[in-house]
């Protein structure tokens, strides 16, 4: 089962997270987006309120919003493969003029 072990607030209404497995990385929870009680995390002083349930290992928040951990984890592990599949970009350095 996929939970959160460790969560800091971020600016930008973002959360680092780690995840039992070792996952880790930046979620952007987009409170406007999400609407209703997630309205709330607007306040920046109510979004730093976040704190793990040790029932469910999710990150939750004063006033009933939590997000589902194994959703989180899924979408930052396809961040993570995208970004290993993105391909380097080699310049080459031109030739000296003579």
């Amino acid at each position: 089962m996929i939970r959160i072990v460790e969560v800091k607030a971020l600016e930008g209404h973002r959360l680092w997270v780690r995840f039992n497995d070792g996952l880790e990385g930046v979620y952007a929870v987009d409170p406007a987006r999400r609407g209703g009680v997630f309205q709330s995390l607007l306040n920046p002083v109510l979004f730093k309120a976040v704190s793990i349930n040790d029932d469910f290992g999710c990150v939750e928040w004063p006033g009933g919003a939590d997000l589902c951990p194994t959703s989180m984890h899924e979408e930052l592990a396809a961040e993570e493969r995208r970004h290993d599949a993105e391909p380097m970009m080699v310049r080459e350095t031109p030739p000296a003029k003579e």
